[in-house]
C-alpha cells in the first residue's frame, strides 16, 4: 500500500484527497491529512458572514468528519506539522503536546496562507486587545467578542473584497461608523476599473453608510506607543476603537523553505503542481506557479486536483492509461458581491495604470461612465479590453446591481477573441 500525506485540509488539501480516493481505494493507498485547523475544515470567504452574524458557525465547516470517515481518509487534527524529512520521506508533527511522525510516499503541501498585519501590539502597546485580523475561525470569534462592548467606531485598513465585505460586516453588526482606508487611489483595484470602482464607491457611501478614505499611508508602527485613536485621528477624527486589518496574506512556506524545496513568494511548482522534489507537491494559497502566487478559490480547486492526479500518477504508474493533462495557468474569472452590488470579470479585464499609457491597450466602455455625484440606482457598466497589436479582445468586466451582472458572464466569454468591430453595435442595445 501506498501512502499519501497532506498537510493542510482548507479547499485545496480537501479537493487533493478527494481526487486520490476517487482514482485509488483505501486497499491501494492510505491518505492522511494533518491540519491545525479546529474545526479541521472551513470555509474562510464566510468568515465575514459569521462576523456580521448571518451565519453561524457550524454553517462554515466546509467537510465534517463523518465526510473524511467515510472516504477512508485519516484526518489528524489539531495537530502542527513541525518538519518534513525529505530523506526518510517522513512528516513529523505536535499532535496533543506530543512529537509524531508519519511515513509518506508522496506529500501534498496545501498549507495555505497567514493573513499578513504590518504591525500587531503586544500587551504592553496602548493599542492592545482592539487591533486585529481575519482569517480564523478563531479570529473572528475574538473580533465579534470586541464588538460585544465597542461599537462606535471601527476602521478597516484595506479596500479589498475582504476589506470591504469586513467593513459591511461591522457595520451589520451595529458599529455607528466603519471607516474603510486603501492605499492606493481605488477601492478593488485589482479587480475594476476607475470607473467601476467610483460607481462602488458611490453605493458604499450612499446606500451602505461606510466612510471610503483612499490614498491612505498608515504608518502601523505608532501603534507601538499609540492607541488606534490617536493614530487614526488624522484620518477618522475621534474615537476609533477597532481596527482590522485586510492587507492581504502571505503564503505559508517555512516548512518546504526549511525542508530545501525552492521558494519565491510561495512554494514554486511546475506544471505537474510537484516542487522541486519530484515526491512533493503544493496547491492553493501556498503555491507559486510561473511566479504568480492567486490565493483565489478556483487556482485551490484547480490546483488541488492536479496535485492528486499527479501524485498518483507517479504512485502507480502501472496502472495509469495515460498522464495527466498538465495543470494549466489559472485564469480568474471573478464573480463578486458587495452588498447589493455585483461584478464578473474575465480575462485581463483591469489594466495597470502602466499598461494603459502604453498603447498597447484600448478600454472600450458600453455602458456610460459615471462622474463623481452621478448615476443611476440601476446603472450597469461593461468594459471590454482589446489588445492594440490583434486588434482582439482580450478581457471584459461588468458592474451593476445585485442579480443584473451575472447573466453577463457568458456574453463576456463569448466576446473573448473577437474584434471590437464584431461587437460594436450588435452589444451596445443590451446595456439598460
Amino acid at each position: 500500500m501506498k501512502e499519501l500525506v497532506i498537510i493542510g485540509a482548507g479547499m485545496a488539501g480537501v479537493t487533493a484527497a478527494q481526487e486520490a480516493r476517487q482514482l485509488h481505494s483505501k486497499e491501494d493507498l492510505s491518505i492522511t491529512i494533518i491540519t491545525k485547523e479546529k474545526p479541521p475544515s472551513y470555509t474562510r470567504p464566510q468568515l465575514t458572514e459569521l462576523l456580521a452574524g448571518t451565519i453561524r458557525e457550524g454553517d462554515v465547516i466546509f467537510r465534517d468528519e463523518n465526510w473524511f470517515k467515510d472516504r477512508d481518509i485519516q484526518l489528524i487534527y489539531p495537530a502542527q506539522a513541525t518538519k518534513i524529512d525529505v530523506l526518510e520521506q517522513k512528516v513529523h508533527y505536535s499532535f496533543q503536546g506530543s512529537p509524531k511522525e508519519c511515513h509518506y510516499n508522496a506529500l501534498i503541501l496545501a498549507t495555505g496562507a497567514s493573513a499578513f498585519a504590518p504591525f500587531m501590539p503586544d500587551s504592553t502597546s496602548p493599542a492592545a486587545d482592539a487591533v486585529f485580523s481575519l482569517r480564523t475561525l478563531e479570529d473572528a470569534q475574538n473580533i465579534r467578542q470586541h464588538l460585544a462592548l465597542k461599537r462606535k467606531k471601527a476602521a478597516v485598513l484595506g479596500g479589498g473584497l475582504l476589506g470591504l465585505e469586513a467593513a459591511l460586516a461591522l457595520k451589520f453588526t451595529g458599529v455607528e461608523e466603519v471607516h474603510v482606508l486603501e492605499v492606493s487611489g481605488y477601492l478593488l483595484n485589482r479587480q475594476l476599473n476607475r470607473t467601476a470602482s467610483e460607481m462602488l464607491r458611490l453605493y458604499l457611501e450612499r446606500q451602505e453608510g461606510l466612510v471610503i478614505h483612499t490614498g491612505v499611508h498608515l504608518d502601523t508602527n505608532e501603534l507601538k506607543s499609540c492607541s488606534v485613536a490617536e493614530v487614526l485621528r488624522p484620518i477618522c477624527n475621534d474615537g476609533v476603537e477597532t481596527l482590522l486589518y485586510s492587507t492581504g496574506v502571505r503564503s505559508r512556506i517555512h516548512l518546504a523553505k526549511e525542508a530545501g524545496l525552492a521558494c519565491g513568494k510561495g512554494i514554486i511548482i511546475n506544471e505537474e503542481t510537484a516542487t522541486s522534489n519530484p515526491w512533493i507537491f503544493a496547491a492553493g494559497d501556498c503555491a507559486e506557479f510561473q511566479g504568480i502566487t492567486w490565493a483565489i478559490i478556483p487556482s485551490a480547486l484547480e490546483q488541488g486536483k492536479k496535485a492528486a492526479e499527479f501524485a498518483c500518477w507517479h504512485l502507480f504508474p502501472e496502472l495509469q492509461k495515460a498522464k495527466p493533462e498538465a495543470y494549466q495557468q489559472t485564469i480568474p474569472r471573478t464573480t463578486i458581491t458587495i452588498g447589493k452590488r455585483e461584478a464578473v470579470s474575465t480575462g485581463k479585464a483591469v489594466l495597470s495604470v502602466e499598461e494603459e499609457n502604453s498603447g498597447l491597450w484600448k478600454n472600450h466602455e458600453l455602458g456610460s461612465p459615471l462622474k463623481r455625484g452621478q448615476g443611476k440606482e440601476g446603472d450597469l457598466y461593461v468594459n471590454l479590453v482589446e489588445n492594440a497589436e490583434t486588434g482582439r479582445i482580450v478581457g471584459a468586466l461588468a458592474f451593476g446591481p445585485w442579480g443584473s451582472s451575472e447573466p453577463w458572464l457568458s456574453k463576456l466569454k463569448q466576446m473573448i477573441g473577437k474584434t471590437w468591430q464584431e461587437i460594436e453595435g450588435q452589444q451596445q442595445g443590451d446595456i439598460r
